[in-house]
């Protein structure tokens, strides 16, 4: 194989990883976009009335869980 031959192979499979590269970029930077978009649009005003439900029902915020298993402590 020539030397200009070789060369010309190795630019298009650059190319072609680059242009993947490229790509997945896009898709990721899209699919970010709509995680974000679903989470303040959709996620975030359900809790938020959730959380208003249990308020007004009387309900307060649910007990601590403590990572600490001893009924006390001992000195």
């Amino acid at each position: 194989m020539k030397k200009q031959a070789k060369n010309l192979l190795m630019d298009k499979l650059h190319r072609g990883v680059v242009y993947t590269c490229i790509g997945l970029t896009l898709y990721g930077s899209y699919m970010l976009g709509q995680r974000f978009y679903r989470y303040f649009t959709v996620i975030k005003p359900a809790r938020l009335a959730e959380e208003q439900r249990m308020l007004e029902a009387g309900a307060g915020p649910g007990p601590l869980v403590s990572a600490d298993s001893a009924p006390t402590l001992k000195t």
